[in-house]
């Protein structure tokens, strides 16, 4: 493993390769909330010398240093991303993404970026819908009495982020939504956790109210978790209106799945890898 870190607006990120720094694909792993990029290491270890694997802290997790006041907001997340990417040494060809839950979320901001065509060549979303299309799913259930339960019951999942926005209680649903978690959930640090406060007040409420439509011209791999206790499997309905090149994977797995299963999570991957060359 070699590292560099990365500065970018307000944010110093550490940047890990692991692999094979002369294989012909390069892999981008982005991971979520409360973790950082060690929830990876099962999956890196699988991937082994297969591909050039590159992983980072986001912005006010694991290593990075984000300075007081610092941008959260997924617009800069996604800018994080791409300078990742332009600091890799040496890379050529586009990059394949593989994200899990807040990971993912950002990383669909960076797929509705025009740069994102030059710079991705496959992405593999797990446990992470796009705040975009969570808007236009709720607006179309809104309408219609009859899909009302599974908003409902999206909204009971979604407990937390409701949570995070409360002035007193909000310090107090990181620790709660650790124990909660279940399903082989790493065991995040205190300090990752406390992120999750900015993260979703920053976020959620802002562009699930309003925001651009959602795009991705990226060849995309959806992985639905059945047994996710935060995302409804049916949130999936949609996706193929703007995803044109679109691949839904039901798994026998809870949230975590990249961590549990990383065999599993690796051969999927591998897959996009292999039809892209």
């Amino acid at each position: 493993m070699t590292g560099w870190t990365v500065r970018t607006s307000g944010a110093e990120l550490p940047v890990f390769e692991y692999g094979n720094p002369s294989a012909r694909s390069t892999v981008l792993l982005v991971h979520g909330y409360p973790d950082n990029h060690h929830v990876f290491d099962r999956l890196i270890a699988e991937l082994g010398d297969t591909v050039r694997t590159i992983a980072y802290d986001t912005r006010g997790s694991g290593a990075s240093v984000l300075e007081p006041a610092a941008d959260v907001a997924i617009e800069q997340l996604a800018r994080d991303a791409f300078a990742v990417v332009e600091s890799i040494p040496g890379l050529t060809g586009k990059v394949h993404v593989f994200a899990h839950d807040w990971g993912s979320v950002q990383m669909w901001e960076a797929m509705a970026s025009p740069r994102a065509a030059t710079a991705f060549a496959s992405y593999t979303s797990v446990s992470g819908p796009s705040l975009d299309h969570l808007r236009q799913v709720a607006q179309a259930r809104l309408v219609r009495p009859r899909r009302w339960p599974s908003l409902v019951g999206q909204l009971a999942r979604s407990w937390y982020v409701f949570g995070f926005h409360l002035p007193v209680l909000g310090r107090r649903v990181p620790g709660l939504l650790a124990r909660l978690s279940g399903n082989g959930a790493p065991t995040p640090s205190t300090a990752d956790q406390q992120r999750g406060i900015a993260l979703y007040r920053a976020n959620v409420l802002r562009r699930v109210l309003r925001g651009p439509d959602p795009r991705c011209a990226v060849p995309t791999t959806v992985v639905v978790p059945t047994h996710d206790r935060m995302l409804s499997p049916n949130l999936t309905g949609g996706l193929d209106r703007w995803i044109p090149e679109l691949c839904v994977v039901h798994v026998d797995a809870g949230h975590w799945w990249p961590h549990t299963h990383p065999a599993d999570a690796a051969r999927v991957l591998m897959e996009k890898v292999r039809d892209a060359k």
